[in-house]
């Protein structure tokens, strides 16, 4: 996949907050504010002196002129893209190229579907959450899928999430409740970056998300992972990597 826009080098500077950041532009030296599109800590990423590269806002009169797109590794310049709405993205495009293997042979989906009553974890009828896939077969049987966004690699393993993730955990534990239905369902995470070789719930930072998803892998909730290789113009899906959701393996 090729991207929309082109970047500008520039060095962080600040984040006043978690959609705001404060960059030096390489070529000129104005100092700018960009929008991060990624509400996550990003603590080891986002640090001051850190080298990004952000794009002009197609919205002239926008409060911020640019775009956070991505930020080189300040340990050893990995590219990281930092974009949470990329990964549907990609996993759309993966599904049409028939990239992923567990879902070969599903040839059409839909986004952004609201699921059944039956999902419904603790909500009420009115709060009917949004699931990003649901994929068809030709025989007309489905399949739920959520994707997840993940940017932390810590030695070589992605976690997820970055933050606390009320929602997050809401998806999975209505995945799990459609699973022990009998419906097929999935997660897939999308790590944005091409150096991790697993990935696991990072629970030291959110435990109860951790719990859901070991939860949910145990109704039959199947977990998979994919890492991403990428340069400032262009992105493809590389390979899958092992998911390991227990707090001791």
């Amino acid at each position: 996949m090729k991207f929309p826009f082109v970047t500008e080098a520039a060095t962080f500077l600040a984040r006043p907050n978690r959609y705001r950041i404060e960059a030096r532009l390489a070529a000129s030296g104005a100092v700018i504010a960009a929008h991060c599109p990624n509400p996550g800590r990003l603590g080891e990423l986002l640090v001051p002196g850190a080298t990004v590269h952000v794009s002009r806002a197609t919205n002239p009169e926008r409060r911020t002129a640019y775009d956070l797109r991505f930020v080189e590794h300040p340990a050893h310049g990995e590219l990281v893209s930092l974009d949470t709405r990329l990964p549907n993205q990609l996993f759309a495009e993966g599904l049409q190229q028939q990239f992923f293997a567990p879902f070969v042979g599903y040839t059409e989906f839909r986004q952004e579907v609201t699921l059944p009553h039956t999902a419904n974890h603790g909500a009420t009828a009115k709060v009917r959450s949004r699931i990003d896939f649901q994929l068809f077969n030709h025989a007309g049987t489905h399949c739920w899928v959520e994707v997840k966004s993940a940017s932390l690699v810590v030695d070589g393993c992605a976690r997820f999430p970055d933050a606390v993730t009320a929602r997050g955990r809401r998806h999975v534990l209505e995945l799990t409740t459609l699973a022990a239905n009998g419906e097929r369902c999935a997660i897939v995470f999308i790590v944005q970056r091409a150096d991790a070789h697993a990935l696991r719930p990072q629970w030291e930072t959110d435990p109860a998300f951790g719990e859901a998803l070991t939860q949910a892998q145990s109704q039959g909730v199947a977990i998979y992972a994919y890492t991403c290789t990428l340069t400032v113009t262009e992105v493809h899906l590389q390979r899958a990597i092992p998911v390991y959701v227990d707090q001791h393996s």
